[in-house]
């Protein structure tokens, strides 16, 4: 799973739980939701290219991963 950050439209604000409700139905795990619109959780790849789509959702950004040589390696 991929931590995600959701930033809903302004126009669903008034229907924030509801579109929460239907994000979790589709496998996002919720963390936090902030009444002004911002869902923070997690969620599978599959999930995250299925809700990215969605009207509601002006923005979703997910963690990327990033691989760090051990100490003794050479600087590429």
């Amino acid at each position: 799973m991929r931590q995600i950050v959701i930033t809903i439209s302004a126009y669903y604000l008034d229907r924030l739980d509801i579109v929460a409700e239907n994000l979790r139905e589709e496998g996002v795990v919720i963390t936090r939701l902030y009444e002004f619109g911002v869902i923070i959780g997690y969620a599978e790849e599959e999930t995250i290219d299925k809700i990215r789509r969605h009207k509601e959702i002006v923005s979703l950004t997910d963690e990327k991963e990033a691989a760090i040589p051990p100490p003794e390696e050479d600087i590429q």
